[in-house]
């Protein structure tokens, strides 16, 4: 028992979430349309207005989808670190994950609710993880989250549509009991104090206290990649070519500019990730794009005054992990 609860710590210290006004599209240009966590949300906690983003503390249930869902990085979970989830998960022979809102459900790692798995989250634990996943969704049907399920089945789906890989080899949504193959781990002293010290290690904080969750208030000028778009490109690497193909093609994105763009440069402001420089050299004004940075939301053509800028899902025969000039 001392043992799950030190382990459940490691890996989740708050079951609020955080926003960060900053990363929030209509915050950065108020034209921007973008509802992606006002449609998701089933409890209707949350609202966008001259003031910010805010959630109802009172009615939002902690699904997560608002996580899964924002293109930017505008919402997070406080103080969990899902680079300690791999880790452990990687430890186990049948590893079992699950989510920390029923104390009983058998699971090696538990997470917040399970709403915050996006696509890029599975196509990373998929790669990441060396044995078959199993999710734990035994307990959903009496949660008041459970409609979660339905996302993430149709999430699963969506993911071996686009990428050609047997995801449901190598994770499994357990919904029956019966079904689930769990074998409880227990660690001795040496190894429970090994495993404490590599996850602390790795940036694991806030071990024995919980945190509240606030509004994280960063300049607008700050650059940050969302981090399921992050989780994907240190991914990249461990795929094979034909799965990088495909990767390329559904994940990122490729950026034109019209011969009209009179090198104002302000998109290069606006862009939220960093994924637009300029061109220093006089006699050849330009921008740079880097897919790897790019997070699809438009900001850069939204922003710009004369209409020259142009993005579209799919990068191909490029390397995403450069600047290109464009």
């Amino acid at each position: 028992m001392l043992n799950d609860i030190i382990i459940n710590r490691l890996v989740y210290t708050s079951h609020l979430i955080g926003i960060n006004q900053s990363r929030c599209l209509r915050m950065r240009l108020n034209i921007n349309t973008c509802n992606g966590c006002l449609d998701q949300c089933p409890a209707g906690a949350i609202r966008i207005d001259e003031r910010g983003v805010n959630i109802n503390r009172g009615t939002c249930s902690e699904c997560m989808l608002c996580v899964s869902v924002c293109p930017s990085g505008s919402f997070e979970i406080n103080k969990f670190d899902f680079y300690s989830v791999i880790t452990r998960l990687n430890d186990i022979d049948s590893p079992v994950m699950g989510c920390n809102l029923n104390p009983y459900l058998n699971a090696h790692v538990k997470t917040p609710c399970l709403g915050f798995l996006s696509e890029e989250h599975f196509i990373v634990l998929s790669t990441a993880i060396e044995n078959p996943l199993q999710i734990n969704l035994t307990e959903c049907s009496n949660c008041r989250n459970g409609f979660i399920v339905s996302f993430l089945k149709k999430r699963l789906e969506d993911v071996e549509k686009k990428i050609p890989v047997k995801f449901h080899e190598k994770i499994r949504l357990v919904e029956e009991k019966e079904c689930l193959d769990y074998h409880d781990i227990s660690l001795g002293r040496r190894d429970l104090f090994k495993m404490i010290k590599n996850l602390t290690l790795q940036g694991t904080t806030g071990l024995f206290q919980n945190a509240d969750a606030g509004e994280n208030l960063q300049p607008y000028s700050d650059k940050a990649l969302p981090f399921k778009k992050e989780l994907l490109n240190k991914t990249f690497d461990l795929l094979n070519e034909e799965t990088k193909e495909a990767i390329l093609v559904n994940y990122y994105y490729d950026l034109s500019v019209d011969k009209d763009c009179n090198h104002c440069f302000a998109c290069v402001g606006m862009c939220p990730t960093g994924a637009l420089k300029t061109r220093g050299k006089e006699s050849r004004q330009g921008l740079l794009f880097n897919s790897s940075l790019c997070n699809g939301c438009g900001l850069c053509a939204n922003f710009c005054k004369i209409n020259v800028i142009r993005i579209k899902q799919g990068l191909t025969g490029k390397n995403p992990f450069v600047f290109n000039h464009i």
